[in-house]
């Protein structure tokens, strides 16, 4: 990490509005019951997981976590909140956008902390950033959109359409980047660029949507935080075939997956956030309508030079400089 988003991420740490960790707790003290939902399997929820387990050990805060997943599935979704709303659970940790959706309507009079979702006011899950006056809090993973743009414009320098891929059925976060985003290229004086979005799961599939933007005549292709894009980022490399447009994205694991540059969360950061604010909900259960949410103050630039080479592309020395991660070529075989 660079020395001054490490300095932003350490200040933001230090300024969260957390209370301090609860007491170190006896042999004779229970762990405290947390109830975890989770919509789907998500490497982001996964890893946010990771990173409030990690917050909680070093506190010395002992909880004993009930594990439930949707799969996805509305119905299987149903069934695991009635089991955690009857398994006597001090609180409920939602991960992910959907999963909060849906544990906000199942249990409105129950403590719910949620994590790893990007933008809670334009998902409806809360009326406003601030206090709610409802059970329910969080640690939002939402990454300002003019940071995003800087990171997509430095890698390409040319840009002015922006083609973004999205699907209907997972796409309530990427909707959120969306609105974001076009809100900030509305305001005076920003840059002369538009974003053009194509849906994954319409008329003609992933090849189809690749289609209408490059159509569109797209610069770049922004890949969102939207599962069924972002876990297969080679497919969309296939659909563009000879064309040659660097991928874009604010998912850590799309740019792991093959895009070009990523503008993204530090989930496991994210989730150690999370849990300073799982503390201080476990003290006081009563009071999370009086919290703020909780944002991220900074993202990870990582550059995955094995997509730049493979696509022939040459990225800027003053984005190289920046980068927190670079994703190096393998070695040709006989070097190994």
């Amino acid at each position: 990490m660079r020395p001054a988003l490490l300095t932003a991420t350490l200040l933001a740490s230090v300024a969260a509005p957390f209370a301090p960790p609860l007491p170190a707790q006896g042999p004779s003290t229970p762990p405290a019951r947390v109830g975890v939902f989770l919509w789907h399997d998500s490497p982001n929820d996964a890893t946010t997981l990771d990173g409030v387990r990690e917050g909680l050990a070093e506190a010395h805060v002992a909880v004993e976590f009930v594990e439930r997943q949707a799969d996805a599935d509305p119905e299987r979704a149903a069934r695991c909140l009635a089991e955690l709303r009857g398994a006597g659970c001090d609180l409920v940790l939602a991960l992910g956008t959907r999963a909060t959706q849906l544990a906000r309507e199942a249990m409105p009079d129950r403590p719910i902390v949620f994590a790893a979702v990007t933008n809670p006011v334009a998902s409806d899950i809360l009326p406003a950033w601030g206090p709610s006056g409802v059970p329910l809090c969080g640690a939002s993973n939402w990454i300002d959109p003019q940071g995003v743009l800087d990171v997509f414009r430095m890698a390409v320098p040319q840009l002015r359409r922006l083609g973004m891929l999205r699907s209907r059925q997972s796409g309530v976060v990427s909707q959120a980047e969306l609105t974001d985003m076009r809100a900030l290229l509305a305001r005076p004086g920003a840059p002369a660029i538009t974003v053009h979005e194509a849906f994954v799961d319409g008329d003609g599939g992933l090849d189809g949507a690749v289609k209408q933007l490059l159509e569109a005549g797209v610069d770049a292709i922004w890949i969102p935080i939207d599962l069924t894009v972002y876990s297969d980022v080679p497919a969309v490399e296939h659909a563009l075939g000879e064309r040659r447009v660097p991928l874009l994205t604010t998912a850590a694991s799309g740019v792991r997956g093959g895009a070009l540059v990523g503008a993204a969360v530090d989930y496991r950061l994210h989730g150690r956030r999370a849990a300073a604010l799982l503390q201080r909900a476990l003290r006081h259960p009563d009071r999370l309508g009086e919290w703020a949410v909780d944002r991220m103050q900074s993202s990870l630039v990582v550059v995955n030079l094995a997509a730049a080479r493979r696509n022939g592309f040459e990225l800027p020395l003053s984005l190289l400089a920046i980068a927190d991660e670079l994703i190096a070529p393998e070695a040709p075989q006989e070097m190994r």
